[in-house]
């Protein structure tokens, strides 16, 4: 597990609050009240970005239903996410449009690392980076595996992969 990777919105936070200090504080030497003021300000906009894109909750209560799901004779799209992780927030919208034009006829599985399910899955499918994506043919075969959400032509090719 890449602790870097999987923290990396609030390590990014921190250091954007740690450097707006360094620069106005110790470097141009302005007053501390303007110096708290912009901080405050920068950590306003980190914690309304994280509670707007945030990928939230799993929709996966266990590891056995996850692998039923991934072998029922549907494709399968399986996102693995952290809610603290900069990709993962990023790819967010995009998860959401495959979700709402592939659910129909798409089992959509959407697993946090930090349960103990998304730990179980991750230790199965062998990566240590988020945001993970991979696709399942409806035989339950991965056909395709990256770092970024899937193409239009790439999911349509797991329904006619057999």
């Amino acid at each position: 597990m890449n602790i870097l990777n999987q923290y990396s919105y609030v390590l990014i936070a921190a250091g954007a609050i740690a450097s707006i200090y360094w620069l106005l504080r110790i470097q141009l030497r302005v007053r501390l009240p303007i110096v708290m003021t912009m901080q405050g300000t920068v950590i306003a906009v980190f914690i309304l970005g994280f509670i707007l894109l945030r990928p939230g909750a799993g929709n996966v209560d266990d590891v056995q239903t996850s692998l039923d799901a991934i072998d029922n004779g549907k494709p399968t799209f399986l996102a693995f996410f952290s809610n603290y992780c900069t990709g993962c927030i990023a790819f967010q919208p995009i998860v959401e449009s495959i979700t709402a034009e592939y659910s129909p006829e798409y089992n959509i599985l959407r697993v946090d690392i930090h349960t103990q399910v998304g730990r179980d899955l991750r230790e199965i499918y062998d990566f240590s980076f988020t945001p993970e994506f991979i696709l399942f043919n409806t035989n339950g075969e991965e056909i395709w595996r990256d770092h970024i959400p899937p193409s239009s032509q790439q999911l349509q090719q797991a329904q006619t992969t057999n």
